[in-house]
């Protein structure tokens, strides 16, 4: 049968529609033009507004990294900033996290100064340069120093592309660093720094709309335990296990929502030691039972193994053996996003989809339809942040 043009056009218009809605949608301004509302200036420098810049100084004399700050933290986006730099070396920080040193943050930095290098990646506080600007990029971006010069950042997931004047200056693929915190504005210590920046604006990506933090970084409010679980300083949650205890029936000690949970996202990073063990539980519907109330997806210390089963880092305990092996070596961080939707269970571990599951056809069919959210206890150390959910429909 022959489709009419004009409903083919409205059909295929309907079925476009959400995907040009999460393309279109507008930029927001963090910086208003006229104040440094929504920022916060760190030791070292001086931060001004003049002419509908934010204008940043500091003498050779100051051996601090002045920085200014986001007061807002970010995951995945687009963002726009013009920029030039009439002397010294700075950078656009982001998913940067608060240290005490005289360079005030740790994470990326692109990297913004009088040379070439402008436009590279460089990790402070970890690998220092993880990309620069190849001889190709260089000549067709025409950047010139003291003119103003215009960035594009777009972080979603641990994807990362930078582009300068159009040009594409630097990209990493299922990069290993931060996924979350401030931007940053920096001036470099132990130089004669006037750096400008204006149209600072950013677009947050649609997949990360919706998540709500499941930790406020100062307690743990909206959780229950009786366990040795902390907040550390850089909002990280942490098990200390009590000196001479072992085991893994320890369901009083777990790490528990106080309320119940149906459907939803889970997106979270997790690192262990040597031989760690820990799991998420969900849909728990008796606390005094975890195991046989719920059902866990493993975590586990079994980096490289080559043959394994449900009980190993990304298996549905008792149910399901991950589809690979994809968790990181102890004291690397990990990214599990567990989607739980009626009897659907999708589970992603560092970009791998690892669990494709219609639970209604395995044997944990007659478990709750919701319930508690648990981080188990094993007596192990354990490392959590970054934990969010997204309740869905």
């Amino acid at each position: 049968m022959r489709i009419p043009r004009r409903l083919l056009i409205g059909t295929c218009a309907l079925l476009l529609a959400p995907f040009a809605q999460a393309e279109d949608q507008k930029p927001n301004p963090i910086f208003d033009g006229k104040s440094l509302n929504g920022w916060t200036a760190l030791p070292g420098g001086t931060w001004t507004v003049k002419n509908g810049a934010i204008v940043g100084k500091s003498p050779k004399t100051e051996k601090r990294h002045g920085m200014l700050l986001s007061e807002k933290q970010y995951s995945n986006f687009v963002a726009t900033a013009k920029f030039r730099v009439l002397s010294g070396d700075s950078g656009f920080y982001f998913r940067s996290e608060r240290v005490k040193s005289n360079v005030s943050v740790n994470g990326f930095q692109v990297e913004i100064d009088t040379t070439q290098e402008t436009g590279g990646l460089y990790e402070t506080g970890g690998r220092a340069w993880v990309h620069q600007p190849g001889k190709e990029a260089v000549e067709k971006r025409a950047y010139k120093s003291g003119e103003w010069t215009t960035l594009e950042l777009r972080a979603v997931g641990r994807d990362i592309e930078v582009k300068i004047n159009g040009v594409v200056s630097s990209k990493l693929t299922n990069d290993k660093g931060r996924i979350k915190g401030h931007f940053g504005l920096q001036l470099h210590g132990g130089q004669d720094m006037h750096v400008e920046y204006k149209d600072i604006s950013i677009r947050e990506i649609e997949e990360d709309s919706g998540f709500v933090e499941m930790f406020n970084g100062k307690d743990l409010t909206g959780w229950q335990t009786n366990g040795n679980w902390v907040i550390e300083k850089d909002n990280t949650i942490t098990l200390k296990p009590r000196a001479g205890e072992s085991g893994w029936q320890r369901y009083a000690d777990y790490l528990t929502t106080e309320r119940k949970y149906g459907n939803f996202k889970l997106d979270l990073e997790f690192k262990f030691n040597a031989t760690g063990n820990s799991g998420v539980f969900m849909r728990v519907g008796d606390l005094k039972d975890h195991v046989a109330s719920g059902f866990e997806v493993q975590i586990l210390d079994t980096h490289g193994k080559k043959k394994f089963g449900h009980h190993d880092c990304g298996g549905v305990i008792r149910t399901s053996a991950p589809k690979k092996m994809a968790v990181k070596p102890a004291g690397d961080w990990n990214r599990y996003t567990i989607t739980l939707k009626d009897s659907q269970l999708k589970v992603i571990l560092n970009n791998e989809l690892i669990q494709d599951l219609d639970l209604s056809k395995t044997n944990m069919k007659d478990r709750p339809t919701e319930g508690f959210i648990s981080f188990q206890d094993e007596a192990k150390r354990i490392w959590y942040r970054n934990v969010r959910i997204k309740e869905l429909k």
